[in-house]
């Protein structure tokens, strides 16, 4: 039986070869299936540990006491092969749950999944992204009901120059809106004007500015240089240019995501400038 145990040692190896000529890949597919790949070598290697553990452990309590000493009372315990057996099963269930915790993530986590969609379609439109008068909006709406969106900026981009200069807006790749699930449920209008809507009643949105430089490696779960929505406003009633387009983009995703539609085309009036007329989109 032993023999025959260590065919698995020797697929093992076969296996962890076979991973190390495997290549992470750039597309989303390409990263899950090599994490995939990772958490199965990960698995075949924590059984021949465990495997290997216990009939080490089980020659060890049966027959150690044969070579020891009467000195070394645990082996010659008649308890010792009980002991040995649950301290085995305790040592496999700490190691296994580990390891299932870590599969879990890699493969169910939602909002990982969903920031990873929308890194690798940005960069599959890089090219039209950047270069685009239009404005583009990558969104997702999580298990939770809240909607993760990635915006080209070129429909922040008058705010963003009012606000620095011209060749720091030209180095921002993407801005990434975060809306809460009861901010997406709540009725919108036609017209977004900041005249209509009280400070305390704006939307709670989570805002973050990436820059080119930063793209490639933003993790989009890193609140740490996230701004709220609800302190943009200035002056009481007055919100700065970034806040009035902020709030019309809010306005126009939690319309799209009313609808469930499969396509849905609709025009949507923002007051955007001080002179009061509306602008349509």
């Amino acid at each position: 039986s032993c023999v025959t145990y260590t065919v698995i040692l020797f697929r093992y190896y076969q296996k962890k070869k076979a991973f190390e000529k495997l290549s992470r890949g750039s597309s989303v597919d390409e990263i899950e299936l090599y994490d995939r790949s990772r958490m199965s070598l990960a698995l075949h290697g924590m059984c021949c540990f465990i495997w290997t553990g216990i009939t080490i452990m089980y020659f060890v309590s049966n027959a150690g006491h044969l070579v020891v000493p009467k000195s070394w009372s645990l082996f010659h315990d008649p308890a010792a092969t009980m002991l040995e057996e649950c301290f085995m099963d305790l040592v496999a269930k700490i190691l296994y749950m580990a390891l299932i915790i870590e599969a879990h993530y890699a493969a169910f986590d939602e909002a990982k999944r969903a920031n990873r969609r929308l890194a690798e379609l940005k960069n599959t439109m890089s090219v039209v992204w950047e270069s685009s008068s239009d404005t583009i909006a990558i969104s997702v709406r999580k298990i939770s009901g809240s909607v993760t969106s990635m915006v080209s900026p070129s429909f922040f981009r008058p705010a963003l120059v009012s606000t620095i200069n011209r060749t720091a807006v030209d180095q921002i790749s993407a801005i990434v809106l975060e809306l809460q699930h009861s901010e997406v449920q709540k009725k919108r209008g036609s017209l977004t004007s900041s005249t209509r809507i009280m400070p305390q009643n704006l939307p709670h949105v989570a805002l973050r500015i990436i820059e080119k430089a930063d793209f490639a490696g933003v993790d989009l779960h890193n609140s740490s240089d996230i701004e709220t929505f609800d302190g943009i406003v200035r002056n009481g009633d007055k919100l700065d240019p970034m806040g009035l387009r902020v709030l019309a983009f809010t306005d126009m995703l939690s319309r799209a995501w009313q609808s469930n539609c499969d396509e849905l085309v609709f025009e949507h009036d923002a007051v955007l400038h001080d002179d009061g007329l509306p602008t349509k989109f």
